[in-house]
């Protein structure tokens, strides 16, 4: 066995030397072995290096070949660890099938890889000696109990669950099994940071600009409760009420715009009180009617800035009604973009910087902002969208009126400057854009105009 041992541990080619941690976790005999741990910890590379070893193992003790399998909830991830392994065994492959997501490795035996997105179909049928299973808290309880599970039992076979956490679901209950001295599982739980070879700076820059929710969860592997839910304490910043315009009142107003079945929603913050004081919902109308629509909201509720959307068909609509003497920005989206957006209303919800009055028109949004949900891309990058067959467009809208004010919030709750940096672009424009109006010389001729006017009819 050491023999065969040292001669694959010569042949599989690792990006780097599995660390301390990892090394206790692949020398462990326990049948299976329970990973809980942060992105990026290392727990995939870990995880086949420990199926390559559980391979070896079975043939030195038997003279037959080892059948194994990796398993992981979607066919991205799939791929994903199929390119792992062919380059950790690129030296010992002696067959390849990709249309079959096998490799046949020398001495050991047969490597497939699976998908549980169809839960226990085509997990059946098969009788292994060792199984990963990948991200296994987003893998179902059917298809480990109906597929995998029997698969490993008349070998006996043995297994290793590596992953993030995602609520406390089946995989939080073995995990916990493995922390009671269990003869046959064992458990562990590690933070990203405690990867050796994490980059510090970038270990600073997570822990500083990362939402409570996805820094407990996504790096520190926090089992919690509520993980689904991305605005947290939404429900202490449910009250107030809907009022019409104060003129010694300045408004941020946030404008999503509807495209193809989506709505156009537009959202107005009076930002002494960061109080939502206006909401409007509206689909399949003509654009010269939206606009009027949002012209007709800028004038009732006046001495404001608009944050619109201006991907794709908003930038006409941006440079329309900036002629017509709104003060309006444009905010085009990318993934990069939405993160921004969403994370500074994130923080403004979990601090209940904001009021947002529990009323029937403001119904469609708290159900918006209670499904909101993310996801992390293989990348590592997160991506925050509404559950498929949802809408965003009051979450959107919202964080586009809150973008507008977000220099208020700091004066409201400036025990939370650490999560919004002060030199932020938001801020910084805010502040200059404040600046210009006392001074409003500085200003466009339009806006001086529209400033002079209104000084005027006050």
């Amino acid at each position: 066995m050491e023999e065969l041992k040292d001669t694959l541990q010569a042949q599989i080619t690792l990006p780097i030397t599995p660390y301390k941690l990892q090394q206790e976790i692949i020398e462990d005999k326990h049948r299976f072995r329970v990973v809980s741990c942060g992105r990026r910890w290392g727990k995939t590379v870990m995880a086949i290096r420990a199926v390559a070893e559980m391979m070896a193992e079975v043939y030195s003790k038997t003279g037959k070949k080892a059948r194994a399998w990796i398993i992981s909830p979607t066919f991205p991830l799939v791929r994903e660890d199929w390119m792992i392994a062919e380059e950790m065994f690129k030296d010992i492959i002696v067959n390849k099938k990709q249309t079959e997501m096998k490799l046949d490795l020398r001495w050991i035996g047969s490597l497939e890889f699976k998908s549980a997105e169809r839960e226990d179909e085509g997990l059946r049928g098969a009788g292994l000696d060792c199984a990963v299973i990948d991200e296994a808290s987003r893998v179902s309880k059917k298809s480990w109990e109906q597929g995998i599970r029997p698969a490993l039992s008349d070998k006996l076979g043995r297994a290793v669950f590596i992953s993030t956490p995602k609520g406390r679901n089946w995989f939080y209950d073995f995990w916990l099994k493995g922390q009671q001295n269990d003869l046959e599982i064992k458990s562990w739980r590690y933070s990203t940071f405690d990867n050796p070879y994490f980059p510090l700076g970038e270990k600073e820059s997570i822990m500083e600009t990362t939402p409570e929710l996805i820094l407990r969860q996504e790096y520190l592997a926090d089992f919690l409760e509520d993980e689904a839910t991305v605005f947290r304490n939404l429900d202490k910043c449910l009250r107030g009420s809907l009022e019409k315009n104060n003129d010694k009142e300045k408004y941020s107003i946030g404008v999503d715009l509807g495209k193809a079945e989506d709505f156009t929603v537009i959202t107005v913050v009076r930002e002494s009180d960061c109080q939502l004081v206006h909401i409007q919902k509206m689909n399949k109308i003509d654009w010269s009617l939206q606009k009027k629509y949002i012209k007709a909201v800028c004038n009732n509720y006046y001495n404001n800035i608009v944050y619109i959307d201006s991907t794709g068909v908003g930038d006409p609509i941006e440079e329309d009604l900036s002629k017509s003497g709104i003060v309006v920005r444009g905010y085009k989206f990318t993934n990069t973009s939405k993160q921004v957006l969403i994370e500074q209303l994130i923080v403004a919800i979990e601090q209940e910087m904001i009021s947002i009055p529990n009323v029937e028109e403001t119904r469609f949004l708290i159900d918006e902002l209670k499904a909101f949900s993310y996801e992390m891309l293989p990348s590592g990058k997160i991506r925050y969208t509404a559950p498929e067959g949802l809408h965003d467009d009051g979450v959107i809208s919202l964080g586009l009126a809150i973008k507008g004010m977000s220099y208020m919030l700091y004066q409201k709750k400036e025990q939370v400057a650490d999560k919004l940096p002060h030199n932020s672009p938001a801020w910084i424009e805010r502040r200059m854009l404040d600046r210009d109006l006392e001074n409003n010389n500085r200003l466009p001729r339009r806006f001086r105009q529209r400033i002079n006017q209104e000084l005027a009819f006050s």
